[in-house]
């Protein structure tokens, strides 16, 4: 501990005006078997208190910004004090029976110092940041995608986070993968190598990275969005209508990838893991201070990953790249900059499987490949951002921050395509397509957040502006017919030239741009003590340019749209019925700008539509645990519909959409998370969502009433947990989990080959986890996912194709080292 930071916790006390209380002779106390990781030092703590029996009061000031190397082995009170604050420039003062207090060690003789004791203002045991690094825990008390940092139950929409111990003991390491184990989002295999996003029925079209909004599911077809979670701390998931902060888009969700940040003292963790089908991945995660004084900290992380696939003949090898420094400019100043680098190639396997032919699952395995042993798919996105941080004095904070990522996808790839006689395994036939696709997105954000006082009452504000730039160059081609292959038996196809593939009515070359900027601002304003009211709004200017051009035919006319001066209110209430908890109510209005074509050429008004939540939120055991319920109604109208009975619809041009459509999504959502027992972490979450046409959306099959979104479950439940064991067990740690569904349906395009819904019944997969901790320095750990081998569609197709299956069962052993 140096000498700067002991004065600054004496000076800490005396600002806070404590009363003094000497440190008590404690009477000898049993020692207990700890077995307490590495991390924060006000989580290391709140996890040595709950099992130590005792309680322990301070200010949260003292131990923000330190760590803790944790405890192992015998101790008692007073020994695990002791070694817990070894350099903390901290000691425990006992206060009464089985009550502890903490305070800074005194001035030495030659400051003519004395001891310094403080009484506490906040019983804690929890962190005001948001960062969930190192904190062993499955929740977070703050979150910041909503600008400010803010505590979940202050929050009056649902909010989840996956924090880096849940990812790290689940090997999440796909964005994919951390969003199907959230509640109450779905996603869906894409044609072009990522997933649709879906929350309460709605697609999510806009990521967030560190709070700047970039559309990330914008490609000449399908999504080929990945990325890779080894470069975040945590994924914060706000569902509900969002465009109050990050402009335009659907009311399913907003979701903000928080990357890592370099820590103030040294620290490398590497692992490396081996699982079924021949994966294999590394990773490395170094950080450190580069200066004397602290003022400069960078952080570097890479990993590796090679792996086959359940199905034949795919593979892919991934490389990931990132890097950041930050430097305090003042005490006041943060400077941030930092680069990434995802890199992906793999031979893969996109469209599935198809149905038999009165539309009953196929008899073939799990691991049928109906591609080409020349299928690719090379992805590669390099993203660079910075950020600055002022902070004018304990209250107000600006900050600005901005990104930009390149993107681009090679891809060319075949499968076989028809529905199937399940005597024969005959009928479909293999497709090529072929994909290049480049995407640039830019994006910036300012927002000035502030708390002032008035009637004896704190409020807060946020203001603030941000703006997105994106650029699509795409090319496109595709030959429908490389001759037949069968389902028992499939031979990769012959590879076409480029001339047959960008010879077809199908190819073409397509530049699009998207760009979005607003102004927004919200208030949080104390009504009284325990009643909140919450306003905000936001005004945004949105234009869209969208031109195709077909090589060997007629291009459809380009695509325009443009719209200023949009504004989208949102209002709330939370009533704070304890310290503990805290019921809410709030309003959000939609606004999407739609790119359809009309009968005389012209774009279609925007969507639009009303979001309306009421819950109740807990924060439980010192914060250590979230828990929240949601009741949630989305209304949606103007949707496109294809207007089959137009002059341009029964000539079956693509020029004759209506705005008309309504729709609603309705339900409610219930979540839990953190350390509900001593030494057990939990994340569970329930969700039933009800989605439904309000009028025909006029496709000429479907009626009023009928489900729009018939791949989001009714019924959606996840959970997690686990147990570091006690006692002599304690470096034992044991994890389960499951992904339980209702059943869920596509609606085969309307009855293609007289067949109706595809559907699948309800499941559940079960996963599970056993780890030891060999030393302070080195653990192993054991997954197992499907544990029961169940055969299941992850996504559900149609009869020709896109029929999915999950993983079978399989298994990931993981070595890891901290220093």
């Amino acid at each position: 501990m140096n000498a700067r930071r002991v004065l600054a916790l004496s000076a800490l006390a005396i600002a806070l005006q404590g009363v003094g209380v000497s440190a008590l002779a404690a009477p000898v106390q049993a020692s207990h078997a700890y077995s307490i990781a590495s991390g924060s030092l006000a989580q290391v703590l709140a996890r040595f208190a709950s099992e130590g029996g005792i309680t322990l009061q301070y200010t949260s000031q003292l131990t923000h910004g330190l760590s803790s190397p944790g405890l192992q082995g015998q101790y008692g009170i007073e020994d695990g004090f002791q070694q817990l604050l070894a350099g903390s420039g901290l000691r425990a003062v006992r206060r009464g029976d089985g009550v502890y207090g903490l305070e800074p060690l005194p001035l030495n003789a030659t400051s003519g110092g004395t001891a310094l004791n403080l009484e506490p203002l906040n019983i804690t045991g929890r962190q005001d940041s948001a960062t969930t690094e190192d904190t062993g825990s499955y929740t977070s008390n703050a979150v910041t995608i909503g600008k400010s940092t803010h505590r979940l139950k202050d929050i009056p929409q649902s909010v989840s986070v996956v924090t880096r111990k849940a990812m790290d003991d689940q090997r999440l390491d796909t964005l994919d993968q951390v969003l199907e184990k959230t509640t109450g989002v779905t996603t869906y295999q894409s044609p072009s190598g990522g997933k649709y996003i879906y929350s309460r029925g709605f697609e999510v079209e806009t990521i967030q990275y560190d709070g700047v909004p970039l559309d990330r599911r914008y490609y000449a077809i399908g999504s080929s969005f990945t990325s890779d979670t080894l470069l975040y701390d945590r994924v914060e998931v706000l569902r509900g209508a969002n465009g109050l902060l990050q402009g335009s888009g659907n009311p399913g969700a907003a979701i903000n990838l928080v990357r890592k940040r370099p820590k103030a003292e040294p620290s490398l963790s590497v692992t490396a893991s081996a699982g079924s089908w021949d994966t294999y991945r590394q990773t490395l995660d170094a950080s450190a201070p580069l200066t004397a004084d602290g003022r400069l900290r960078g952080r570097l992380v890479a990993g590796h990953e090679n792996r086959d696939y359940f199905y034949d003949t795919a593979e892919s090898r991934k490389n990931v790249l990132y890097g950041i420094v930050e430097y305090d400019l003042s005490d006041a100043t943060t400077l941030a900059a930092g680069a990434s680098v995802e890199d992906l190639h793999s031979v893969p396997f996109f469209s599935g499987l198809p149905r038999n032919k009165d539309g009953s699952a196929i008899y073939a395995g799990r691991s049928t490949f109906t591609g080409a042993d020349w299928n690719k798919w090379n992805n590669k996105q390099t993203t660079y951002f910075a950020d600055i941080t002022h902070d004018f004095n304990q209250d107000w904070r600006l900050k600005a921050s901005g990104s930009y990522i390149r993107e681009t996808n090679d891809i060319l790839y075949s499968f076989g395509r028809g529905a199937v006689d399940p005597a024969t395994g005959n009928g479909m036939q293999s497709r090529a397509y072929l994909y290049d696709f480049e995407n640039i997105n830019q994006g910036a954000d300012i927002n000035l957040t502030g708390k002032w006082r008035a009637f004896g009452l704190e409020h807060e504000v946020v203001m603030g502006a941000n703006a997105s730039d994106l650029k699509t160059d795409d090319l496109q081609g595709g030959l429908l017919n490389l001759g037949p292959i069968n389902l028992y038996n499939p031979v990769s196809p012959r590879e076409p030239s480029m001339e047959e593939l960008l010879g077809t009515t199908y190819a073409g070359s397509s530049h699009g741009k998207i760009r979005q900027n607003g102004f927004y601002s919200v208030v949080r304003y104390k009504l009284t003590e325990p009643l909140t009211l919450v306003l905000g709004g936001r005004v945004s200017n949105y234009q869209y340019d969208y031109e195709l051009s077909r090589f060997t035919t007629k291009s459809p006319d380009p695509a325009h749209a443009k719209h200023t001066g949009e504004f989208t209110p949102y209002g709330g209430l939370i009533y704070a019925l304890n310290e503990q908890w805290s019921a809410y109510v709030s309003y959000a209005d939609i606004f999407k700008p739609q790119t359809e074509l009309s009968e005389d050429v012209a774009t279609l008004k925007p969507i639009e539509g009303t979001n309306y939540e009421v819950g109740l939120k807990g924060e439980l055991l010192d914060g250590r645990v979230n828990t929240s319920f949601a009741l949630f109604r989305v209304d949606q109208q103007n949707r496109a519909q294809y207007d089959y009975n137009s002059v341009c619809g029964q000539k079956g041009e693509s020029n004759c959409y209506v705005a008309g459509g309504k729709v609603r999504a309705e339900g409610f959502d219930a979540e839990i998370s953190g350390e509900v027992l001593t030494g057990l972490q939990l994340f569970a979450g329930y969700t039933y969502t009800s989605t439904k046409f309000l009028n025909d959306p006029g496709d000429g099959t479907t009626a009023s009433g009928a489900t729009f979104n018939s791949y989001t479950p009714r019924h959606l439940l996840r959970f997690w947990g686990d147990y570091n064991l006690p006692g002599d067990l304690a470096p034992w740690t044991f994890g389960a989990g499951a992904n339980i569904q209702s059943r869920n349906y596509n609606t085969n395009f309307g009855g293609t080959g007289g067949v109706g819904d595809i559907e699948q019944a309800g499941y559940a997969i079960w996963n599970a986890r056993l780890a030891y901790q060999i030393n302070r320095n080195f653990s192993v750990a054991l997954n197992g996912n499907n544990l029961f081998d169940k055969k299941y569609y992850s996504s559900i197709g149609w009869l020709n194709a896109s029929n999915q299956y999950g993983e079978p069962r399989n298994y990931t052993v993981t070595l890891k080292a901290d220093f």
